[in-house]
């Protein structure tokens, strides 16, 4: 019960720093009841735990140590057989290495290794760094070092079925600089079976965190993940790299690559539920959050009302300043006259000069106060016309708490309601694994549809954070969150890997052109040429040939020659890396109007240099299986990061018997698109 109350209490904190309409979202979402297959109860689980804290020579490190006594309670909870070792040394650490492949040895377990302490590259190998390490030279580091390939290398020989390794070990290299190749950790890809996760991107540093705490930033996050009940290992590190990402500003983003082929979860428990009494405190601070946002608007009504006296008053003075203005030239006009009747008296001679210089001195007079007016005039339509707009923005704030208004009344009784059936005991209905995935579908579908539009970057972590599985939804997600707030670090690249392929920039730019060539798979016949031109680009819309394409700013398509798809169909990652995998649904509707609905999956396969008529690139490749209506279509895309279009596509839809209904290759031909 302690444990429920504290998951919730952490919930709700979370919970409040959401747009209301999310909220309500995130409450039904979580009320829902789904069955969850659990981890297979044989498994033979066995983690090698290392955190390195005192070091010779150099400063100490001041979690470490802590975050592998921590991590080893945890990791014994969830049914590991563990190996701990604090402060090793290398003998120790090799030793250490040994004895878990022996204990894993032709087991098909599963394998873990959570390493804290120092860690550095050379060479595109990645080492960790053991307390009696001296190193003063590249080549001291494979001798006094810890290659993480030997661990890997035990985990395969012992024919674990599945291995995860786990690095909070990118903190600035505290040895000379010529022992090291680079920064940070090298991008390595997850070798088979594999699931390989980093404290921060490749090439980047994290920082050891806060001692007061106990734990570094990545350790307690990932403590706290693994806890959570019946979440499979890719969600727990999604959660864990957005949470640190968020705490640190954008500073560490964590990173992962995986090759695993089947689900893993740390904690098969059952999943809890939100009680009664959680859901009327909730209701209890949505009203005090009511009286705080009555109170903010009628400090807001009184602020308006004093700007509209200040804009009035500076009205009424202007006035007033220019009846004064208009005085003073009518007193000067009347002296000019009775200068003129003066100057009569004079010879006929002095009279005209006289008169010349009167009628110029009146001349000159009247254009100034012709010119002084109409500056009045223009002053007084400038305030008349900020009074309008001060007045026309008072009703709409008026509006806009008007609608805030009927939207937390709306939550509120929701929230009522929802504690009302709780109270009543509903009896459970177990869901099929089909009702649980469209569930899944048509929430995760409405919470976007309320943040889609939102300028808020806790919208957006919230949505992830809740939907970490979301698929192409939760990819847009991503993408809206990196448009609001900007990462501040770049991840390194890997072993041969190209400059384009470490683009981070837009996909698509207003004027890019691609000349497209298509041909059939089966036949090699071609087909005539055409071009896609970007035509317009509004916010993460962009049209092709004047709408006649409409696709995300990831390449989903939401309007093509064979109808339109809601939510968008097809699109590629934020971030590219091998054996990324996601879904994506999405109900598409044709220019006759029948519905037919859509399923896919894509994985990162692998990367490659292709040539093209556009020329030569270095690609990642993905591979797509779809479902629709009795038939499957199989994708391959080799995509440029730099372009939001596939360098090369083949595309192959059967149906029943295997019949072939369409075999389609694209190619680029021609890229008029500048990328820096």
């Amino acid at each position: 019960m302690n444990n429920t109350s504290g998951i919730i209490s952490q919930w709700l904190k979370k919970l409040q720093r959401l747009t209301p309409p999310l909220r309500l979202a995130l409450v039904a979402g979580t009320l829902a009841v789904a069955s969850v297959s659990a981890q297979a109860p044989l498994d033979i689980r066995v983690a090698l735990i290392i955190g390195n804290s005192a070091y010779l020579g150099i400063p100490a490190l001041g979690n470490p140590a802590n975050d592998a006594r921590a991590m080893g309670e945890v990791l014994r909870s969830l049914g590991f057989s563990v190996v701990e070792l604090r402060d090793g040394n290398r003998v120790q650490m090799a030793a250490a290495i040994a004895k878990v492949g022996s204990v894993l040895k032709d087991k098909q377990g599963v394998g873990m290794l959570y390493y804290a302490g120092h860690g550095l590259q050379l060479d595109w190998h990645n080492y960790m760094v053991p307390i009696d390490a001296r190193l003063k030279s590249a080549a001291d580091v494979p001798l006094q070092t810890i290659d993480l390939g030997s661990v890997i290398d035990a985990f395969k020989g012992a024919g674990n079925r599945m291995n995860i390794v786990v690095l909070d070990a990118c903190r600035d290299n505290p040895f000379a600089s010529s022992t090291s190749s680079a920064k940070g950790l090298a991008q390595l890809d997850a070798p088979p079976g594999t699931f390989l996760a980093y404290a921060t991107a490749p090439g980047n540093v994290a920082e050891d965190g806060d001692e007061a705490s106990g734990n570094g930033l990545y350790t307690q996050y990932l403590l706290q993940e693994l806890k959570k009940p019946v979440t499979k290992i890719e969600d727990v590190f999604k959660r864990v790299r957005l949470n640190v990402r968020k705490q640190s500003q954008g500073r560490q983003i964590p990173w992962e690559s995986t090759s695993l082929e089947d689900d893993f979860f740390f904690n098969d428990g059952v999943k809890f539920t939100i009680k009664p009494e959680d859901l009327a405190r909730m209701a209890a601070q949505v009203q005090a959050r009511e009286q705080q946002r009555l109170a903010q608007e009628a400090a807001q009504q009184a602020q308006a009302r004093e700007r509209e006296r200040v804009l009035a008053l500076e009205v009424t003075q202007e006035r007033e300043r220019q009846q004064a203005q208009a005085q003073a030239l009518e007193a000067q006009r009347l002296a000019a006259q009775a200068r003129e009747l003066d100057a009569q008296q004079l010879d006929a001679q002095a009279r005209a000069r006289a008169q010349e210089i009167l009628v110029a001195e009146a001349r000159f007079r009247e254009q100034q106060r012709l010119a002084q007016e109409m500056q009045a005039r223009e002053r007084e339509r400038a305030l008349a016309l900020e009074l309008v707009k001060e007045r026309e923005r008072q009703e709409a704030q008026a509006q806009a708490r008007e609608q805030q208004r009927l939207a937390d009344a709306t939550r509120l009784a929701e929230l009522n309601r929802l504690a009302a059936l709780a109270n009543a005991a509903p009896v459970e209905k177990k869901l099929t694994k089909e009702e649980q995935k469209e569930l899944a579908f048509r929430e995760q579908k409405a919470a976007w549809e309320l943040i889609k539009t939102s300028s808020k970057p806790d919208d957006f972590y919230a949505f992830l954070e809740h939907y970490p599985s979301a698929g192409e939804l939760g990819e847009m997600a991503q993408y809206r969150l990196d448009q609001l707030a900007k990462p501040k670090i770049q991840v390194a690249l890997g072993k041969g890997q190209d400059a384009s392929l470490g683009y981070t920039g837009a996909r698509f730019k207003l004027g890019d052109e691609f000349e497209i060539q298509p041909s059939d798979i089966l036949t090699n016949v071609p087909g005539p040429r055409r071009v896609a031109r970007v035509t317009s680009i509004e916010g993460d819309v962009v049209q092709l040939n004047d709408g006649a394409s409409v696709m995300t700013a990831l390449g989903a398509i939401i309007k093509n020659e064979r109808g339109t798809f809601d939510p968008p169909y097809g699109g590629t990652p934020v971030e590219f890396q091998v054996g990324k995998t996601w879904s994506g649904r999405s109900t598409q509707q044709t220019a006759d109007g029948p519905f037919q609905e859509l399923q896919q999956t894509t994985k990162i396969v692998g990367r490659e240099t292709i040539t093209v008529p556009a020329g030569t690139f270095q690609t990642y490749v993905l591979e797509v299986v779809a479902f629709f209506n009795e038939r499957n279509q199989h994708i391959k895309l080799w995509m440029d990061p730099r372009y939001g279009v596939p360098i090369k596509k083949e595309e192959i839809v059967r149906g029943r018997g295997g019949r072939i209904f369409r075999s389609d290759r694209t190619e680029l031909a021609a890229i008029r698109a500048e990328r820096s």
